[in-house]
């Protein structure tokens, strides 16, 4: 009951496709019994390609799920500039939905939103604060699906207006 494992854990933030390695990896000693094999355990010194397939955080146990030995899945980083106002549990490795309102003809509303995509990971956030009015904001790095990548490509593209809301339903991944 007392047996013990050496495993390891994110030394440091480590992004969607940055490659493990000694550096922003550490070992720790922990008791997971029957779910070690749910984690990356320390067998022997050579990590090979192994690369991170979400965000994992500083300190977290490194789960085989998290990694892989391809540069990011189907997914891919895109980035989108949103304004203040941004909830607070948005945050690298949570999930979002992401509604689009298009922009109307004549450029001075918009439509309809629409959801554009379910359970899209956050893989950074970027917090803008300054002195001029208007300059607040957030620029969230979203991890999107191959699928639904020429979508977001078009509405950030046309100008559109992208909502993204909290999901909460992405912590019971």
């Amino acid at each position: 009951m007392n047996e013990t494992t050496l495993v390891y854990v994110a030394a440091t933030n480590i992004t969607l496709g940055e490659q493990l390695t000694h550096e922003n990896l550490k070992t720790r000693e922990v008791q997971l019994g029957d779910s070690l094999g749910h984690y990356l355990a320390v067998d022997d010194d050579d990590l090979g390609q192994a690369r991170a397939n979400t965000f994992i955080e500083e300190g977290e146990l490194i789960a085989q799920t998290s990694i892989t030995t391809s540069q990011l899945g189907s997914r891919r980083p895109v980035n989108v500039e949103l304004p203040s106002g941004l909830s607070e549990a948005i945050t690298p490795g949570s999930f979002v939905d992401v509604w689009v309102a298009k922009r109307q003809r004549g450029g001075a509303t918009y439509g309809v939103p629409e959801k554009l995509a379910s359970m899209v990971e956050v893989s950074a956030r970027v917090n803008h604060t300054g002195s001029i009015v208007g300059d607040n904001g957030s620029n969230l790095e979203l991890l999107v699906e191959s699928d639904d990548l020429e979508t977001f490509l078009q509405s950030l593209a046309n100008d559109s207006r992208i909502t993204v809301i909290y999901n909460p339903a992405g912590d019971q991944q």
